[in-house]
């Protein structure tokens, strides 16, 4: 399943990941740049309706890759109606890069997400800066892993079923996140998804 590429880096499935550099770095495309999201990524065969990019990759490969780095999942998302607190074992700093002329693009995912004010609907900013939450998903009763079977990579709001969730105050408001088009390339453009283990 994990094939060794060499120099610390290895694959599983489509997903790449590198020992040095406690980095994951996952293929995807710009699905939506404009209307309400509630994800950041999701599977092709997820809800792709109202996620930022979509990816071919499996969402149980990125989770071997994040667990052969060392990542210590966080199961508690925290309290409704504010922020979580990031430990360090379940942190992940996650950005998408592309290819360009001269060096690749690159973006902080969080920068990729305007919030806007839930009165007037006008955006007031970004999601906040820093860590997200790897909550690395749960195991159903019937023993299937909850991010495979809804193709939830990277959550905006409280997604206990996603790898990864936005630790910010604004995630359980499903109505007021939508993408910022002004820091992604054109719908389908590919890019890629890295996540940095802490």
């Amino acid at each position: 399943m994990v094939r060794d590429l060499g120099d610390g880096r290895f694959s599983v499935g489509e997903v790449t990941f590198d020992k040095t550099t406690r980095t994951i770095t996952i293929p995807a495309a710009v699905n939506m740049r404009e209307e309400a999201v509630e994800y950041v990524l999701v599977g092709n065969s997820g809800k792709v309706h109202e996620s930022v990019f979509s990816t071919p990759a499996e969402a149980r490969d990125i989770h071997v890759a994040a667990l052969l780095l060392g990542v210590k999942p966080a199961s508690d998302l925290g309290p409704e109606n504010s922020a979580a607190t990031v430990s360090r074992g379940g942190a992940v700093v996650a950005w998408a890069e592309w290819d360009r002329n001269g060096p690749p693009a690159k973006v902080f995912l969080n920068e990729t997400v305007n919030v806007s004010d839930p009165e007037t609907g006008e955006v007031v900013g970004t999601l906040p800066s820093g860590a997200w939450l790897y909550n690395g998903s749960r195991i159903e009763a019937d023993g299937v892993f909850a991010a495979s079977r809804d193709a939830s990579i990277i959550s905006i709001i409280r997604d206990g079923a996603a790898l990864v969730n936005n630790p910010g105050a604004s995630r359980d408001n499903d109505e007021i996140h939508t993408p910022n088009a002004d820091k992604l390339p054109k719908k389908g453009h590919p890019v890629r998804i890295v996540l940095q283990v802490k």
